[in-house]
């Protein structure tokens, strides 16, 4: 699992560069290369433009693509601590909603947990901080 302070944007880009890893550093720079000419999508843009992204890989890619998203996906489940759990007729931009969405109720757990250490008791049992 990875630290909470960082943006939920900046983990989908680390996994998107890990998932898309495996095809080699020229074949993934040439991926997005593509993604920007043909498809106007800058890199740091992906987070935001989930779904354009997902047309061009499947562009790109073809068929392939769908192996690519899950690796990405898998690494997206397991960095926010949940596991991926693939199910039928689920887009990719629904399961990255969701990773978000889990993503978020962690860190506002994460926080409020750290904020309750401050907190301290009297010897009367009365709460101070």
């Amino acid at each position: 699992m990875t630290t909470r302070a960082q943006p939920f944007e900046q983990l989908l880009l680390e996994c998107v560069d890990e998932g898309l890893s495996v095809l080699g550093n020229e074949p993934c720079q040439a991926l997005y290369q593509y993604l920007l000419t043909i498809c106007s999508l800058p890199r740091e843009e992906i987070p935001s433009r989930v779904e354009d992204f997902v047309a061009g890989l499947r562009k790109s890619l073809g068929g392939a693509s769908k192996v690519m998203e899950r690796m990405i996906l898998r690494k997206l489940f397991q960095k926010t601590g949940s596991s991926f759990r693939e199910t039928i007729d689920t887009e990719f931009i629904e399961y990255v909603a969701d990773a978000k969405r889990r993503y978020e109720i962690l860190s506002h757990r994460h926080g409020v947990t750290e904020d309750s250490t401050d907190v301290t008791r009297s010897k009367k049992g009365q709460v101070t901080g």
